[in-house]
């Protein structure tokens, strides 16, 4: 359960000062994750606290300490060490600042809220396109955007979409070919990472059991952010891909790591009716059969560890895979009605 409304500009104040406890930022990490009007207000929050503290335009901060410390040094009648002073001071400044930023920055932030969310500041509806097993969707969304949604995925983006943002929220695989728009960036957000382009196509794939993101550029130019890499004053880690790029971004470490690929065809193929597999494990086909045929996989014995199948499948019957798949033996099967039975040999009997 997400903290108490009021509780949550004093969580995120101490989150940006750097004296949130564990639990307060995973509180303030559950909030955000609940409603994109939530990762709406904190992003408005931290970006112009940011940019506040950079360009130091709310106060004059030598000014503010004078008066700060004199009003100390008089209250306490004692005399301090010289040798303190640069140290404190430094201290103080940085406080007395970010204070007064955080002061201005709530109070500025319920009138850019109420600009994204609508002119009467009623939250918009939210709006899913969902994509069933065995199946695969196409999603035109108001600003002229296509989305191909892969199998077993869910597309999330509120009511108003493209008045003031466009952002959506991603589960499972979608490739998207953006209408390009410099004024409106297109965002998707998914678990921890959000992917900002103006105009360009991309691929992203979170099938990996929620613990694994990839995403891969086609056309054009993505920035990739970790939401919670920075939750103290500084920038958020941040990443750029090109085309020919390919970023993996792993939620248990919370780290992305870009690499080059020759061509983009075996990551995107799938919107075409296309299942590639590259030095695929046993755990990954069955999987992605499952949800490229709407199937359910049982099986008696043990396959095999070493499995690392290659090839792709075009537009093919299930029993045509699973014949290619079995050619050398591995396995033989049993289809009736939506499940799959597969049989493995006794390995000792081979």
């Amino acid at each position: 359960m997400s903290p108490p409304k009021r509780n949550i500009d004093r969580i995120i104040s101490r989150t940006l000062s750097g004296d949130a406890s564990n639990r307060e930022e995973k509180e303030l990490k559950d909030w955000i994750l609940e409603e994109d009007e939530n990762y709406l207000e904190f992003k408005i929050i931290q970006e112009s606290a940011q940019k506040a503290y950079k360009e130091r335009k709310l106060l004059n901060t030598d000014h503010t300490f004078d008066n700060i410390w004199n009003a100390q040094e008089a209250e306490k009648k004692v005399p301090h060490l010289k040798i303190g002073i640069s140290i404190f001071k430094t201290m103080a400044v940085s406080a007395a600042s970010l204070a007064l930023i955080l002061v201005s920055v709530f109070s500025y932030r319920q009138i850019v809220i109420k600009h994204e969310l609508g002119e009467r500041g009623e939250p918009p509806v939210m709006i899913e396109k969902f994509s069933p097993m065995g199946q695969i969707s196409k999603v035109f969304l108001p600003d002229g955007s296509l989305v191909w949604l892969n199998a077993d995925s869910k597309l999330q983006y509120p009511s108003n979409y493209g008045e003031n943002t466009r952002t959506v929220s991603l589960t499972g695989e979608a490739y998207f070919e953006v209408k390009n728009d410099q004024v409106k960036p297109f965002m998707v957000k998914s678990g921890n990472v959000a992917i900002t382009a103006t105009g360009t196509s991309f691929n992203v794939n979170t099938y990996f059991n929620s613990s694994d993101i990839e995403i891969v550029l086609d056309e054009g130019e993505l920035t990739v952010e970790n939401l919670f890499s920075s939750l103290i004053p500084g920038m958020p880690l941040k990443t750029k891909l090109m085309p020919g790029n390919i970023a993996y971004y792993s939620m248990r470490e919370s780290v992305f790591a870009v690499d080059n690929i020759n061509d983009s065809f075996d990551y995107t193929c799938w919107k075409d009716g296309i299942l590639s597999f590259r030095n695929a494990d046993f755990e990954t086909i069955v999987n992605s059969l499952e949800r490229w045929y709407g199937v359910e996989f049982t099986w008696d014995g043990e396959p095999d560890n070493g499995w690392n199948f290659t090839g792709e499948f075009n537009n093919e019957y299930l029993e045509s895979v699973l014949k290619a798949l079995g050619l050398d033996g591995q396995f033989s099967y049993e289809i009736n009605n939506n499940t799959v039975q597969l049989n493995f040999p006794n390995r000792q009997d081979i």
